[in-house]
């Protein structure tokens, strides 16, 4: 880098002379004027790598307009920014309204309590460590299937919060009627994922004394026939999960006992969510229709459905998106999201685009944007604010298969699909997926992912941990 100061070295001349009949070589060394400029000059053109000045006048922009072009960058500019200068680090690790800017444009969490003045820093660069890297690393994986895993497909996943460490919990369910809890170590992962052993991951088990291994610390036996889907609040010691016998049941995740059954479906319960901080619970099932529960009471508030009155539309999917007071639900044999309001449950219209019957919709909780899979083998993010006609704004495709599960988190999204992988998607680059994860023998029927981590579970009964720790 030193021709950046200027201090250049330039080679000694030589000189050929010849005296008494014999040459020889005689060197001659000459001093470059370039080496005998004052200190000064070279003090100040060294200043071009401590601080930003105006090249050519060594003059100092003014704070607001530097103040400006920090405010203009992406998230990924500030933390280059931030490596490539120390005045540029000194002056952004002073600007915490930046950093708190940036944190909400990437994940658009809400955090509650704020510490010490460089907490909004510190938690950006804690999660931007390992979110950066998809993409551009390859992570690893880890495989949990045989006799310390579900017996049939795994139909649902659901990760809890993991630490800065790599720990964390999960939740996963089977049509082998089981539903166990799991616990990460603090390093997941077992080998790097590379062309020569992607089609072997498969037969990769966990052993006993593995310290990477997930661990199966809870099991919960009780849904008579297939468990199709899970909800759990990690604030609450409350589990709850629908199946084939037409129930919802409640459990208690630390005593592994089923507290209470809500009764009511005429068909499989196949989705679920909640509003009111959990209070209140939503279902869907077979029959096309949307039951609310209070879970306090254990009483079923009200019923509403099925579409058209039509019992042939049962419930593949549904969210709620409580910020709008709003519901979206998908049916079979429609390929429209239909809109409800949450307080009347009157249906305010459709949301149109997918070309074939919808099997997923997740809606992140701080934002009001929602994303779904179809049949169509397309993902799709909704605004439910907009009018319906306009109110898609974004499509993906890239998957050779029907996508049977998707959830969003900040702007990232994953998909799992019929063609045997799972896709990561950055929701501003809609055009290829950020990463394509391949590794699963079956069809993937569920997914759930955190910053550094990707949960899915497949129909050859494994469970897949993907991760850049």
């Amino acid at each position: 880098m030193r021709y950046l100061t200027g201090s250049l070295d330039v080679p000694r001349k030589r000189s050929y002379s010849q005296s008494g009949g014999g040459s020889f070589l005689q060197a001659t060394s000459e001093v470059s004027p370039l080496r005998q400029r004052p200190c000064a000059e070279k003090a100040e053109r060294g200043r071009v790598r401590q601080g930003p000045e105006v090249l050519g006048e060594g003059e100092l922009l003014p704070t607001e307009i530097w103040e400006s072009i920090f405010q203009a960058a992406s998230p990924a500019l500030l933390c280059v920014l931030r490596a490539g200068c120390r005045t540029w680090r000194v002056q952004l690790d002073q600007a915490e309204c930046l950093w708190e800017a940036a944190y909400r444009a990437e994940w658009r969490d809400t955090l509650l309590a704020v510490e010490s003045p460089p907490y909004w820093r510190n938690q950006f660069l804690a999660r931007w460590w390992a979110h950066s890297r998809w993409g551009c690393k390859l992570p690893t994986v880890f495989t949990v299937m045989g006799k310390s895993s579900h017996g049939g497909t795994v139909t649902c996943v659901r990760l809890g919060d993991c630490g800065p460490d790599g720990e964390g919990s999960a939740l996963s369910a089977s049509d082998d009627g089981s539903v166990f809890q799991w616990r990460f170590s603090r390093a997941v992962g077992a080998q790097s994922l590379n062309a020569n052993h992607v089609a072997q991951q498969h037969h990769r088990q966990c052993r006993g004394g593995d310290v990477r291994c997930p661990e199966r610390v809870k099991k919960y036996y009780g849904q008579h026939g297939p468990v199709w889907c899970l909800w759990h609040d990690p604030g609450q010691d409350l589990l709850l999960s629908g199946g084939s016998d037409a129930t919802v049941k409640l459990w208690s995740l630390s005593g592994e006992r089923c507290v209470a059954t809500l009764r009511g479906h005429d068909g499989w319960v196949t989705s679920l969510d909640a509003l009111q901080s959990g209070r209140v619970v939503v279902s869907g099932g077979s029959d096309g229709i949307l039951k609310f529960w209070h879970l306090e009471s254990r009483q079923c508030l009200s019923s509403h459905g099925p579409p058209d009155n039509n019992p042939r539309h049962s419930t593949n999917c549904l969210a709620v998106v409580e910020k709008q007071s709003t519901l979206l639900s998908g049916h079979s044999s429609l390929r429209e999201l239909l809109h409800w309001d949450l307080a009347t449950m009157r249906r305010l219209g459709q949301f149109s685009g997918h070309e074939d019957d919808i099997y997923a919709i997740h809606a992140e909780g701080p934002s009001s944007a929602v994303i779904s899979g179809s049949k169509d083998r397309s993902l799709r993010i909704w605004d439910p604010r907009s009018p319906s006609d306009k109110s898609c704004v974004g499509i993906f495709r890239g998957h050779t298969g029907a996508v049977l599960d998707v959830k969003l988190r900040g702007n990232r999204a994953v998909s799992a699909s019929m063609d045997k992988t799972v896709r990561m998607w950055d929701v501003r680059s809609p055009q290829s997926p950020l990463a394509t994860l391949e590794g699963h023998s079956a069809e993937v029927h569920c997914v759930d992912f955190r910053d550094r981590m990707v949960l899915s579970g497949s129909r050859d009964t494994s469970l897949k941990v993907w991760s850049v720790v």
